[in-house]
């Protein structure tokens, strides 16, 4: 089970619709450029993620002096409430691998048929990638699966983090360089 945090950050759902254009987009024209188009816009986006929650009571190891209706007294064990969340698995027919469904807004949510009550959470990519990566059981998540359907596997996003985290070294040395007052040109004929 996933612990629930709070994020403070108002949910952002302004990138989705260009997500789902880009994803249309590479379905028209599959290749590399319109590949990128959909990791670039599915990396700005916030998706809504369907999870069971549950609130169970602990004992603290404390004890507190509680009264009943007739002004009675009684010691009770101080009790923690704790919250948390199982994220709702979908299974490919085919493959039997299971993904956690993401959806770019509540109409596609609306789609998800189960018997239990569920909450939906507001989470950026980075953080599905990362709940997905630490989570063996799953393949990865899919986005809008009974529209879109489309999947982000373990192997994908091993990927996008390392190219990510080689853009941003990339960047750091270049602004290291330059914060150094060392230029540095591709152009051999440059002065």
């Amino acid at each position: 089970m996933a612990e629930l945090r709070a994020n403070r950050e108002k949910p952002n759902f302004d990138n989705n619709p260009k997500l789902i254009e880009a994803i249309n987009d590479m379905r028209a024209n599959f290749n590399a450029d319109s590949q990128n188009k959909v990791i670039n816009a599915a990396l700005r986006c916030t998706f809504l993620v369907p999870a069971h929650v549950v609130q169970q009571q602990k004992p603290t190891g404390e004890h507190e002096v509680v009264f009943d209706e007739n002004n009675r007294a009684q010691v009770k064990d101080k009790m923690d409430v704790q919250t948390s969340a199982r994220f709702i698995l979908i299974t490919n027919n085919k493959t039997q691998d299971k993904f956690f469904p993401v959806f770019t807004d509540k109409e596609e949510l609306s789609k998800l048929k189960t018997d239990q009550p569920f909450q939906a959470f507001s989470m950026k990519f980075g953080d599905i990638a990362a709940v997905a990566e630490q989570n063996p059981a799953v393949k990865g998540f899919v986005i809008n699966p009974f529209h879109e359907n489309l999947p982000f596997t373990q192997e994908m996003l091993t990927s996008i983090g390392q190219t990510l985290m080689k853009v941003k070294q990339e960047r750091e040395a270049q602004a290291a360089q330059q914060g150094a007052g060392i230029t540095h040109t591709t152009n051999p004929d440059a002065e």
